[in-house]
């Protein structure tokens, strides 16, 4: 049997280079020298004979070959990283990467502690932090990240994939201080009869908190809530808000961070139309349960959050 002769250096700036298509950005990810990014990607291109990425009007752009190899690259470097922490695990010492994903408000509450305390113990350790939208657990499922914060459950499919919570999370109404209902006590009723943004994230054709309003007669499926706002993201929702009479139903954090702008205010969701399904959880899949680098990290969560405690 013949062994390639690969240079694993290389093949992990690789995998960094083609997620980023970008030489300065991977050399400044990885703490090292544009050189260096390029020195590896010229070893790539002979080892994999192909130019893996060619330069176009707008930047970089991958070639076939590269995108049909990027997640084989990057399987394969997160299982080189777990058996290099099969044996022991030592945060002071350690040098890889822990990848997470979760939309942006469970990220901007949880996260930066978490980044805080790796900062401190693990030094040498990449966080790499993903926020795109995205389904939640595919890829907890192709191996490409090691962490999910979600509040979804996982699909009754994937029997892989093992959760605990670290948060509870509450919701909150941003609007315009100008809103007609800025300054009146808010129903359901008076709610009905508002126009909502819909934040779409996977797809859903409906408002998060629709079926409240079903419950009490004030919707059905011939007389539905006005959402003539439908975005893909929570960073857009703030400007839209601020501008229209655009109401969005929102984690809190999220929402009280966005009242910096003095167009905005936050409300409380009327009782009878706060949803249950309010926890955080972090998620992770089988292959990744028993790796020191992960039982540490799920132990720092332990440590830093309780998970009976709201965040807002």
């Amino acid at each position: 049997m013949q062994i390639p002769n690969i240079d694993v250096t290389s093949l992990y700036i690789l995998k960094y280079l083609l997620e980023e298509k970008h030489v300065s950005n991977t050399a400044l990810l990885l703490n090292t020298s544009q050189s260096s990014v390029s020195r590896a990607l010229q070893k790539m291109r002979i080892f994999f004979d192909d130019e893996l990425l060619v330069r176009t009007s707008f930047g970089f752009a991958l070639t076939p070959k590269a995108e049909d190899i990027k997640q084989d690259i990057s399987s394969l470097i997160i299982n080189l990283e777990k058996l290099s922490h099969k044996n022991s695990f030592e945060p002071e010492k350690v040098a890889g990467t822990v990848r997470f994903y979760g939309l942006q408000p469970q990220i901007n509450t949880l996260m930066p502690d978490v980044v805080a305390a790796i900062r401190e113990r693990a030094p040498n350790l990449i966080v790499s932090i993903d926020t795109s939208p995205q389904q939640h657990f595919e890829k907890l499922a192709a191996g490409d990240i090691h962490f999910s914060l979600s509040s979804h459950e996982p699909p009754t499919s994937e029997q892989s994939i093992h959760r605990k919570a670290v948060a509870q999370r509450d919701f909150r109404l941003l609007m315009n201080r100008n809103h007609p209902l800025a300054n009146m006590t808010l129903t359901a009723e008076n709610l009905s009869q508002c126009n909502f943004g819909q934040i779409s994230l996977q797809g859903e054709k409906t408002l998060s908190l629709e079926h409240k309003f079903i419950e009490l007669g004030l919707a059905n499926k011939k007389r539905r809530l006005s959402t003539p706002i439908q975005i893909t993201n929570f960073s857009s929702a703030p400007n839209i808000a601020a501008q229209t009479d655009i109401i969005f139903h929102l984690p809190t954090p999220f929402a009280q961070a966005a009242c910096h702008d003095e167009r905005l205010i936050t409300r409380e969701v009327p009782e009878l139309l706060q949803l249950h399904f309010s926890k955080v959880y972090l998620c992770w899949h089988k292959r990744f349960h028993d790796d020191p680098m992960c039982v540490w990290i799920r132990e720092l969560f332990d440590e830093l959050f309780d998970s009976t405690t709201t965040y807002s």
